[in-house]
């Protein structure tokens, strides 16, 4: 009986650390997009085209980003393999540049890979100095 207890509340544990982690990404996007959107000084109109290109471009991203990552926790994993992910990674930032210009300027549309990267550069300063 005991071990069922053990096993209900290791599952509760397990439940609530994942929904944390939910939660942290999706508090992590609102502020990048908040982030973007003031680097970008979009206006209303910019704004309800360019964020749903952006997010078909972030899911496909993060799509490439778990396969890449699934397939390096395989021992067998190819330098050529790995290669192959950057290259699929390269052509979808390509295929959305055309797509972001459509709805943005050039010069935006630049500040907008600017942006991704300060922002991200920003978090992972901010996580290193979250560890002891």
């Amino acid at each position: 009986m005991i071990k069922l207890y053990i096993c209900i509340l290791l599952f509760c544990l397990s439940a609530d650390f994942t929904l944390a982690q939910e939660h942290r990404k999706e508090k992590i996007e609102a502020i990048k997009v908040a982030f973007i959107t003031s680097k970008l000084d979009l206006t209303t109109e910019e704004a309800q085209k360019f964020w749903p290109v952006y997010n078909q471009y972030h899911k496909e991203l993060t799509e490439l980003f778990e396969l890449r990552r699934e397939a390096r926790k395989n021992d067998d994993n190819s330098l050529d393999e790995d290669l192959e992910y950057d290259i699929k990674i390269v052509a979808v930032r390509k295929k959305y540049r055309n797509e972001f210009l459509k709805v943005l300027s050039p010069e935006k549309t630049s500040h907008f890979y600017q942006a991704e990267r300060e922002f991200r550069e920003e978090l992972i300063k901010q996580l290193k100095n979250r560890r002891p």
